[in-house]
C-alpha cells in the first residue's frame, strides 16, 4: 500500500474519532465534579486533570483523580467514583465550596513569603486558632539552590549548601513570626521548588483544613501576565482558602 494513502488515513482517523473522543474527555473534566464516594459513602470533590484524561481516553486508559477532598484520609483508594454513571455526579458551580470531611479546623496552614506583606492574614489566624484550638502551621516555600562560582568560576558554595542556608533562613523567619502569635500553636515547614506546588503539598500532607494567606489584588494585564498564587492554589486543592490583601496592616 502506498504510505502517503496510509498516513492519510492516519491523519484521517486522528481527525474523525480521536480529535472528538479527546475533545469529549478534556470537556467533560474540565471542571471538579461532587459526587458520593463509593468507600466512604461521604460527598466527594474530585478534579481529574483535563488534558491527561483527554489523552488517556485516546489511548483507551482510564482517567485519574489528581485531587479529592478526602484525601489524605483515602489516598490510595482504587478510584471507584470514576466508574459512576454520569447522572451520579454534579459539576461543581464556579465560586461553590468544596464538602469537607468535618466541620471543625484543627489544621491551618498559612504561606509565607518572607516579606511582611504576606504576614497580613496572621491577624485573623491568630484569632481562628484560638477560637477552635486549631494549630497554626507557617510554611515558607524556596526555590532551590544553585551553585555560586567565583571570579575564576570555581564553585564557591554548593547547591546543597545554598539550600541549606535558605531553609535555616526561612526557619529562622517563621520562629520571629511565631513570637506574634501569643497563644496558639505554632508548627513551622519549608519546602523546596514551585510555590504552588509546594503549598499545595504541604497543605494536603499535613491534612490542613484552611490554607490562609495574603493575596495580590492583580487586575487587567497584570493577572492574565503573572496571575495569582491563590487563584492557582485554589484551582489545585479543594481546601478552603481564606484570604486577606496582601500588604494591609490595618487587622495588626
Amino acid at each position: 500500500m502506498n504510505p502517503g494513502t496510509i498516513l492519510l488515513a492516519l491523519a484521517a482517523l486522528i481527525l474523525l474519532v480521536a480529535l472528538p473522543v479527546a475533545l469529549a474527555a478534556g470537556w467533560q473534566w474540565r471542571r471538579p465534579w461532587r459526587l458520593t464516594c463509593p468507600r466512604a459513602g461521604a460527598t466527594a470533590q474530585i478534579r481529574v486533570g483535563a488534558v491527561r484524561a483527554a489523552v488517556a481516553e485516546v489511548l483507551g486508559r482510564g482517567a485519574e483523580i489528581e485531587r479529592c477532598s478526602l484525601w489524605p484520609g483515602l489516598l490510595g483508594c482504587r478510584q471507584e467514583c470514576l466508574a459512576l454513571p454520569v447522572a451520579a455526579r454534579r459539576r461543581m458551580r464556579r465560586g461553590e465550596a468544596a464538602p469537607r470531611a468535618r466541620n471543625d479546623v484543627r489544621v491551618v496552614v498559612v504561606p509565607l513569603d518572607g516579606a511582611g506583606g504576606s504576614e497580613a492574614v496572621l491577624p485573623a489566624v491568630a484569632a481562628l486558632a484560638r477560637e477552635r484550638g486549631a494549630t497554626v502551621r507557617l510554611l515558607r516555600v524556596v526555590k532551590p539552590g544553585t551553585e555560586v562560582r567565583g571570579t575564576d568560576d570555581q564553585i564557591a558554595v554548593y547547591a546543597d549548601q545554598e539550600s541549606a542556608s535558605l531553609e535555616t533562613e526561612a526557619r529562622d523567619y517563621m520562629q520571629r513570626v511565631a513570637g506574634d502569635l501569643s497563644g496558639v500553636t505554632v508548627e513551622d515547614a519549608v519546602r523546596v521548588g514551585d510555590v504552588v506546588d509546594g503549598i499545595v503539598a504541604e497543605a494536603e500532607s499535613a491534612g490542613a483544613d484552611i490554607i490562609a494567606m495574603a493575596s495580590h489584588r492583580r487586575r487587567g494585564v497584570g493577572r492574565l501576565v503573572k496571575g495569582s498564587v491563590a487563584r492557582r492554589v485554589q484551582q489545585a486543592t479543594t481546601i478552603p482558602l481564606l484570604l486577606a490583601p496582601y500588604g494591609d496592616r490595618a487587622a495588626r
